[in-house]
């Protein structure tokens, strides 16, 4: 959600619709009581005069929530989840969002990825070596490794 009083994008242009969405929340506080018809008037007039994100700051600065230009409504409870959000990772690229916005466990996913080549890779040199009656179990190497990598119920124990 991009947030006008956000002061990074402060100096972005408006667009016509944002101005619009902008006008609506100024309405829906008038309806609330917030403001009074003359303080309606005066704030929409310079809502719709308003060339950047940051001309729309003082407009709303004494008004309680927040108005994001994006059109989405922010949802009860989503600060508390973006704080659960992933941070930055140690290794300088962002997290890969998995299921449910979760990161991906990299090393996990090296390891299962590769498992089915290194079981026919050992399939094929144990087999000439000592003969192709058991180097077929290592086949089972592969649900092992993703039995090891993500356990055995999916990972549902880490969502409890």
């Amino acid at each position: 959600m991009t947030d006008f009083g956000d002061p990074s994008g402060a100096s972005l242009r408006l667009s016509n619709d944002e101005r619009e969405r902008a006008v609506a929340a100024l309405q829906s506080h008038a309806a609330q009581g917030r403001l009074s018809d003359a303080e309606l008037q005066s704030r929409t007039s310079a809502a719709r005069e308003a060339v950047t994100r940051g001309d729309l700051a003082p407009l709303f600065a004494d008004l309680p929530g927040a108005l994001h230009l994006d059109g989405a409504t922010p949802r009860p409870g989503a600060a508390a989840w973006q704080a659960s959000e992933p941070g930055p990772s140690p290794y300088g690229y962002p997290p890969v969002p998995g299921e449910h916005g979760r990161p991906v466990n990299r090393w996990g996913l090296l390891v299962v990825s590769i498992m089915p080549f290194v079981a026919v890779i050992l399939f094929f040199v144990t087999g000439l070596a000592w003969g192709y009656q058991y180097s077929w179990l290592w086949f089972l190497l592969i649900p092992l490794a993703g039995a090891i990598v993500y356990g055995v119920d999916g990972g549902d124990r880490r969502r409890r």
